[in-house]
C-alpha cells in the first residue's frame, strides 16, 4: 500500500510540474489546449489508479464484478497516462521550431572564467 501511495504521488507530482507550463505561449491555440489536457491527464491518472487499486485493498473481499471494474479502470488510466506522455513529448519537440533569436548567441566563456584568458 505504501509503495502504491509513493508511486502514485510521484506520478502526480510529475504531472504537476508539467502544469507549471499552463500559461506558456504556444504558436497554435490547439497546442496550448493539448498541453493543458495532457498535463491534467498526467496529474490525474495516478490519482485514479490509486483510488482504483487502493479501494479493493481497503475492502476485505472483492466481488467478481468489482475485479473487472478494477482492471478496466486501471487499463483506462494507463492509456490516458501513456497518451498524455506522448502528447507532451510531441509538443516539446514542436516547440523547437520557433526558438527565440537569443538561442544562437555565442557565449564567450573566457569573460566569465578569467583564469582561462591567456
Amino acid at each position: 500500500m505504501i509503495v502504491l501511495l509513493i508511486g502514485c504521488f510521484s506520478g502526480m507530482m510529475f504531472g504537476g510540474i508539467h502544469c507549471l507550463g499552463w500559461n506558456y505561449l504556444f504558436q497554435i491555440h490547439a497546442e496550448h489546449m493539448s498541453w493543458r489536457a495532457a498535463s491534467l491527464g498526467i496529474a490525474g491518472a495516478p490519482v485514479l489508479l490509486f483510488l482504483d487499486i487502493g479501494y479493493p485493498m481497503w475492502v476485505d473481499g472483492v466481488v467478481d464484478y468489482r475485479a473487472y471494474i478494477v482492471v478496466f479502470v486501471a487499463l483506462i488510466s494507463s492509456i490516458i497516462y501513456i497518451t498524455a506522455r506522448v502528447t507532451l513529448i510531441v509538443l516539446m519537440m514542436l516547440s523547437l521550431r520557433s526558438l527565440p533569436p537569443g538561442v544562437y548567441d555565442v557565449v564567450a566563456w573566457t569573460t566569465f572564467i578569467p583564469h582561462l584568458n591567456m
